[in-house]
């Protein structure tokens, strides 16, 4: 089986004008999520009549539910976006579309709190339209990170996927540093202006995909079957090692480095946890540059397969105890693993199967990584009261290192080393 490389001309180089259109759209899609993430709760406890706790139970189930239907969501309009792709010789339509869709849900969410009230029909509402929009969204998530393999060759994919992990990590510190602010903002100038980045990115990145040949797939005719049944086993594997990477993400961010940082740091630097989790963040993504360039040099499987067996070096390390020095120089150095992994990940998705099946791939791999969150946050619906610090760490090393082990199989699978 033929796996995907660009051509001699495009492997020689990154469309940055592209990508940092691409990553815009994905700052802007993590930002809505982010206000969702706020004022979810708070509508809950408006419409409900909940206590702040009660609200808290019902967002994590409703996030737990969102996740699930990702899972299916995800790879089957990822697979849609590539027959468009194939026939219409663009994606851009498919995504604009589920943009606008996602928009008018998304201002609907807080037009139903403020005009329905606390009633019936209300809550129905509210759950309806908090349902669809997560769907909504899962539907163009796939379509969108798939583009990055047309603005850049194979082996330039994790240094354009740099681009990508620097905007998400600055977009996700806004949640740390400034949740009192867009609460103070208000649901409805929240939701408008997430909204209004939202489609103005997405007309940014239609406005810059002018300058890419609108080519149908060279690979294959129209009349020729797409090559799924030949990849069920690479597809296997990339739903496997998105659900490892997705599971230690989940612990690493959401849990373990909290943890370490509200036990080690927040007593020794003198700073609030707000300011040293949304630092973190903001130094993933600055780190990336730096793990992009050196990607350049490793082969993208290789590197992740040595940053994920880093980062449990460094869970390790961790986990002695040794005082608020060794934990920052533990932490520094899995956030610098990590944005290796997060700048290889799409990466390593679309070399895993022909050009041909992009929108699938990145599906399923986003697939593999929400089943994962959703199933965890079932059954551990409060790690930090059901898992010791121990626990977590041991839990966290294991899904990066299963998530090593998955790439490494992935590798053998395809035969070869992709490379320009």
């Amino acid at each position: 089986m033929a796996i995907a490389t660009s051509s001699d001309r495009a492997s020689n180089q990154v469309r940055w004008l592209q990508v940092w259109g691409l990553a815009s759209v994905q700052g802007a899609m993590s930002l809505t999520w982010i206000a969702y993430g706020i004022y979810l709760p708070q509508f809950i406890e408006q419409v409900f009549s909940y206590s702040a706790s009660q609200a808290q139970q019902l967002t994590a189930l409703i996030l737990v539910i969102e996740s699930a239907i990702a899972v299916i969501v995800e790879p089957l309009f990822g697979g849609l976006s590539d027959r468009w792709q194939r026939w219409y010789s663009s994606r851009m339509p498919f995504i604009v579309a589920a943009a606008i869709a996602s928009t008018a849900l998304f201002i609907g969410l807080p037009c139903a709190v403020i005009f329905g009230g606390a009633n019936e029909i209300t809550r129905i509402i509210l759950i309806g339209l908090a349902l669809l929009w997560a769907l909504v969204m899962a539907t163009f998530r796939s379509p969108v990170m798939c583009l990055l393999g047309i603005f850049a060759g194979a082996t330039k994919l994790p240094q354009a996927g740099s681009v990508l992990t620097l905007v998400g990590g600055f977009v996700g510190s806004i949640k740390p540093l400034a949740t009192k602010f867009i609460l103070g903002l208000g649901a409805p100038a929240t939701f408008t202006i997430a909204s209004i980045v939202l489609l103005a990115s997405v007309a940014g990145l239609r406005s810059a995909m002018i300058y890419i040949p609108k080519n149908l797939n060279p690979e294959l005719e129209k009349n020729e079957p797409l090559p799924i049944r030949e990849c069920l086993l690479n597809l296997a594997i990339v739903m496997f090692v998105g659900a490892a990477i997705g599971l230690g993400i989940r612990l690493l961010m959401g849990d373990v480095l909290p943890r370490a940082i509200k036990a080690d740091l927040t007593s020794f630097t003198g700073f609030s946890f707000e300011v040293l989790m949304g630092s973190a963040l903001i130094a993933q993504g600055l780190l990336a540059l730096m793990t992009g360039s050196i990607s350049k040099l490793i082969d993208n499987k290789r590197l992740m397969i040595v940053s994920l067996g880093g980062i449990a070096a460094g869970l390790g390390l961790l986990s002695l105890g040794y005082g608020a020095i060794a934990a920052i120089i533990s932490i520094l150095f899995m956030l610098t693993c990590l944005s290796a992994v997060n700048n290889g990940m799409i990466a390593f998705a679309l070399t895993m199967v022909p050009k041909s099946l992009g929108g699938l791939t990145v599906g399923t791999f986003f697939g593999g990584l929400s089943g994962a969150i959703a199933i965890f946050g079932y059954l551990v619906p409060k790690p930090a009261d059901m898992l010791s610090m121990t626990n977590a760490i041991v839990l966290t090393a294991i899904s990066f290192l299963i998530a090593g082990v998955g790439i490494a199989l992935g590798e053998r699978i395809t035969g070869k080393i992709v490379a320009d």
